[in-house]
């Protein structure tokens, strides 16, 4: 066999895997900014790490192995998907989860008061709670992924006053399908 080309520059691909098991962990914001989403709608995105214990610096570990891992200097490396938290800024509830995110970072941090400029959120603290979701994988079968799902104060997590929320199940019925098969055709007149 003769060598490939690319073989010494190349990580090593072996199936490892760092997984977040739900739990309640204190994180650290990275980066924030408000976006537009793709529907158009305003959104703040918030990027975060986890801050302390075993899992401290998952998504940074995360990022440094797909941009060792990228031969495309085309290609931006964005930070990992599960290591964003982003909170709608015009819907029914939009006023609802900033004012909690942000009574949370304020309880975490000290001295710091929310003013309405995104950017001095960086390297603030937070309490976040994870939890599996479901999601369908490119060959069609269910994986599972834990993300975050509510946020607390840095105490809350630290005291244990949280509780990890159920597995949140992929809808089966839209899955490789693009029909909804326990819609009810029956009264349709063609």
């Amino acid at each position: 066999m003769e060598k490939i080309a690319g073989y010494d520059e190349a990580v090593a691909l072996t199936g490892e895997y760092e997984v977040l098991e739900p739990e309640g962990y204190i994180c650290k914001v990275i980066s924030a900014k408000v976006e537009t989403s793709q529907n158009g709608n305003e959104m703040l995105v918030i990027a975060f790490d986890v801050e302390t214990g075993e899992h401290k610096g998952i998504y940074k570990r995360r990022f440094d192995e797909a941009v060792k891992a990228n031969n495309d200097p085309n290609t931006k490396i964005k930070w990992p998907n599960n290591g964003i938290h982003r909170i709608m800024l015009n819907n029914d509830k939009a006023a609802g989860f900033l004012k909690g995110f942000m009574t949370s970072v304020e309880s975490s941090n000290s001295n710091f008061k929310w003013d309405w400029d995104e950017k001095k959120l960086k390297d603030k603290l937070f309490g976040g709670i994870f939890g599996e979701e479901e999601y369908e994988k490119n060959d069609g079968s269910i994986g599972t992924s834990t993300k975050l799902r509510w946020i607390r104060s840095v105490q809350a997590i630290e005291d244990g006053k949280y509780k990890i929320p159920d597995p949140k199940k992929l809808n089966k019925s839209n899955v490789n399908s693009p029909f909804n098969e326990d819609d009810d055709d029956d009264d349709l007149p063609f």
